[in-house]
């Protein structure tokens, strides 16, 4: 099944696209401050890759949240890697197919 990703594009500094101009899946950029954007399925719009920066434009670190809150399947064939501690929700899953790795440091 193919995935079609359409860009839209936010180009005030700043700006996060409100919930009603995306639909589950989308992605758009703020081209200003290079950040990208999604609409989950619960219908919240988080920005993609959380990087932080400092003042100039490098991008040194990459952030990510402490709990899982909604499962989540690796893409088969692929690794991933988190800093933890991660807390996973009750009734959620993370699945590691045969053949990945995932790793908390």
């Amino acid at each position: 099944m193919a995935t079609t990703i359409v860009l839209k594009n936010s180009s005030t500094t700043g700006a996060v696209p409100t919930t009603g101009q995306l639909v589950q899946g989308e992605v758009a950029v703020n081209v200003t401050d290079r950040k990208l954007f999604t609409k989950t399925s619960t219908g919240t719009v988080v920005e993609i890759g959380g990087g932080a920066r400092g003042t100039g434009s490098d991008d040194v670190f990459y952030e990510n949240s402490q709990t899982v809150t909604q499962s989540y399947t690796i893409t088969a064939g692929k690794n991933a890697l988190a800093a933890g501690p991660i807390t996973i929700n009750t009734g959620v899953t993370v699945t590691v197919p045969t053949g990945s790795v995932w790793t908390i440091i």
